[in-house]
């Protein structure tokens, strides 16, 4: 299995996970895995960033919101299109790309 492959797979599940992680039904995300990674960042404020594999772009505007300029991207097109949603309905500054993280 390649990049590209893995990309259709989280291209096909987007929709679903988007709708279910912002219901808040993915609780590994919310209860354990952002709260550690956030603990373990130093002041992000003015630094700049990148966020490979952002998703739906939680991650990224928490990143934003602390201060970050932060570029998004991830190998799944409708990823990006629901995180570049989200921009244009609170906008942090935020700029979103599909791309692949190997081919950076």
């Amino acid at each position: 299995m390649d990049d590209l492959e893995v990309g259709r797979y989280w291209n096909e599940s987007a929709e679903a996970w988007t709708e279910l992680a912002r219901a808040g039904y993915d609780v590994y995300r919310d209860s354990l895995n952002t709260p550690a990674s956030f603990e373990m960042l130093p002041d992000v404020r003015g630094l700049r960033g990148i966020d490979i594999g952002c998703g739906d772009g939680h991650s990224t505007r928490l990143l934003a919101e602390a201060g970050a300029t932060v570029v998004g991207i991830d190998i799944a097109e409708r990823f990006v299109r629901h995180a570049e949603a989200s921009e244009r309905g609170d906008a942090r500054g935020i700029e979103y790309r599909v791309a692949s993280a190997v081919e950076l």
